[in-house]
């Protein structure tokens, strides 16, 4: 074996990813669970404690509950993150708090409530209302009563509207492989990645486990088990981790010098003469 140089420690300038992925899963996944069972499509597994499921409500809240910590839901940027993409694949589907609202009359008709509270709020925004649109920046509360869901959107301070014309539901089955700044598809009709578009009215917006992007799902509470909340650190929470792995390194570091240091004692205890 090898004896390090005990001048290392370890402690090098670590390039720490941005953001760091995880699912609901853990110490702290009981609370997260209990903070949205309310809603529906959603399961608690004692056993490995991990939350199960994946809608609109769910994300939303979460996101909001998270944003106090520095930490986040995934964004549409973060869902074609390499990372985040091999957590998914092949196993699982993956909601971002989104919403994709193109055109305000919607054939499913528990839509319709959602999107009537929405339009003033985007048109407000927007100055005069322009679609297709994604819209971010929302909390979801249980509300008994009236039409649709059994809950409702609630803008948050950080509500955003963005219209971008590759929403539009002409887009549906297009392929690409890249994405920009804002996590949109930058079409390519070689890509290996295709996006499926609704062509009416409101619709939520996942990777799916081909790693597809799908905003043609116009059930927003709909949810089962293959469903995945994949949840990221903000930068100062990289940061953060980095430390702790750095300490965490040269903690390994020390034990093994230690290790070594005892069996040389007693490789030269046992030598002959000795």
């Amino acid at each position: 074996m090898a004896e390090t140089n005990a001048r290392i420690t370890g402690d090098f300038n670590w390039r720490m990813p941005k953001t760091i992925p995880s699912f609901i899963e853990g110490a702290d996944a009981k609370a997260i669970y209990d903070g949205v069972k309310q809603f529906g499509g959603v399961w608690y597994d004692e056993t490995s404690k991990v939350v199960k499921g994946s809608n609109i409500p769910i994300v939303a809240r979460i996101d909001t509950e998270l944003r106090g910590l520095g930490l986040r839901v995934a964004n549409l940027a973060d869902l074609s993150r390499p990372e985040v993409m091999e957590m998914v694949r092949g196993r699982y589907y993956s909601d971002t708090p989104a919403l994709i609202l193109r055109s305000i009359e919607d054939s499913h008709a528990p839509n319709r409530a959602i999107i009537s509270q929405l339009v003033p709020v985007v048109e407000q925004r927007q100055g005069t209302l322009k679609l297709p649109v994604i819209i971010n920046g929302f909390d979801a509360v249980s509300s008994e009563g009236g039409e649709g869901y059994k809950w409702t959107i609630v803008p948050r301070d950080d509500f955003s509207v963005i219209q971008d014309e590759r929403l539009d539901g002409k887009y549906n089955g297009a392929r690409f492989s890249d994405v920009d700044e804002l996590g949109l598809p930058k079409f390519d009709k070689g890509g290996s990645r295709t996006f499926y578009a609704r062509n009416q009215g409101i619709s939520r917006l996942y990777l799916d486990r081909y790693l597809d992007l799908n905003s043609y799902n116009e059930y927003l509470a709909y949810s089962d088990e293959v469903g995945r909340v994949v949840v990221v650190s903000g930068e100062a929470a990289g940061e953060n981790f980095a430390r702790q792995y750095a300490n965490k390194l040269k903690a390994e570091q020390d034990a093994r010098k230690n290790a070594l240091d005892k069996w040389f004692e007693r490789s030269m205890a046992d030598m002959p003469g000795k």
